[in-house]
């Protein structure tokens, strides 16, 4: 996952509705996280560093909040990978709404690899 901002997770989110993401590969070039949110938790903040695909393996309909303060509520797609170019990088919280888990895995890609020749 990306870098967990665990001082504003504490003081805006109880334990109890925070989610725990398994970190399934982390080297040098890559990091692949599985997440598994049940309805009413949350990811907690966390900011992103580096470009991620999101693939969702199924529909679920969350509210995200986003650092400059901005926020909605959107359905993530079921089997849809998703590609996130983050610039300068970017924080945001995801609250699970309705009845359905948000099951995803994001995968990160933390340096690119030179090209082949």
């Amino acid at each position: 996952m990306a870098t967990r901002l665990n001082e504003k997770t504490r003081a805006k989110i109880s334990s109890e509705k925070l989610s725990t993401p398994k970190i399934l590969l982390d080297n040098d070039t890559t990091r692949i996280t599985f997440h598994r949110i049940k309805p009413g938790q949350q990811s907690g903040w966390h900011r992103h560093e580096h470009d991620y695909v999101g693939y969702h393996f199924q529909g679920s309909e969350v509210h995200v909040d986003l650092g400059e303060g901005k926020a909605g509520s959107i359905q993530s797609q079921a089997e849809k990978a998703t590609f996130y170019e983050v610039a300068g990088g970017f924080e945001h919280n995801v609250t699970v709404l309705g009845d359905t888990d948000l099951v995803a895995l994001e995968i990160e890609y933390k340096k690119s690899r030179p090209p082949v020749s």
